[in-house]
């Protein structure tokens, strides 16, 4: 039936859309690793990237706005599915404020701290990476209300071990003899990584939101 096909077309795209954001996180990342590492001219090409991830994800969502527009899905779910990858392209936009941070004010990092800032960065992926598995199961045909809610909770639960991290990041920082101006901006650095996983989460909860509403 038409309307399947519809449904079809949403579903394929919205996930595809979820996996775009992953890959600009993931590209981010990269920026990250490849400045902490020396190579400047890499972290340039690299940011590229990123914004032009950023840009296709904006693209996709409003494919998905289309294709609900089309009645994809019953109207009273169609607004919470679009809230929902309005809600996952902001994530997109922090990964390139964080691309952004990096290869415009060129935050001073001390060797040492490496590890720990990409540590930190690959935390926040993963809580996403488990977002992505929660909205999959969200979009299986009859749903799979149980297997969400086991992904939901494991956001949670690395959000938790994101802002664990942070802190530790943060009061490592405070508690070196760098100067307070350095401190104060490599803590906002620190801010918008941590962001990733602070959005994840609330994402997480719209989506179970959604899901109480109707599973589809």
């Amino acid at each position: 039936m038409l309307i399947f096909k519809k449904e079809k077309e949403a579903r394929k795209l919205v996930m595809e859309h979820a996996g775009t954001v992953a890959d600009c996180l993931a590209e981010s990342r990269g920026v990250l690793e490849e400045y902490l590492c020396g190579n400047t001219a890499n972290s340039d090409s690299w940011a590229d990237a990123v914004h032009k991830l950023e840009s296709r994800c904006d693209e996709l969502k409003f494919e998905v706005r289309d294709a609900l527009n089309r009645g994809a899905f019953l109207p009273i779910i169609r607004a919470d599915i679009y809230a929902l990858v309005e809600s996952v392209d902001v994530i997109a936009g922090v990964a390139e404020d964080v691309t952004d941070f990096v290869t415009t004010q060129y935050p001073s990092v001390p060797e040492d701290l490496n590890s720990d800032f990409l540590e930190v960065f690959n935390a926040s992926l993963e809580c996403f990476s488990e977002l992505q598995k929660a909205m999959k199961a969200f979009f299986k045909p009859k749903g799979q209300i149980e297997s969400l809610q086991d992904h939901a909770k494991q956001v949670s639960n690395l959000e938790t071990d994101v802002d664990r991290l942070e802190r530790q990041l943060i009061r490592k920082i405070f508690r070196s003899d760098m100067q307070l101006s350095n401190k104060i901006h490599l803590s906002a650095l620190i801010s918008d990584i941590t962001s990733i996983a602070d959005y994840t989460e609330d994402v997480s909860d719209q989506l179970e939101t959604a899901a109480m509403r109707s599973m589809i």
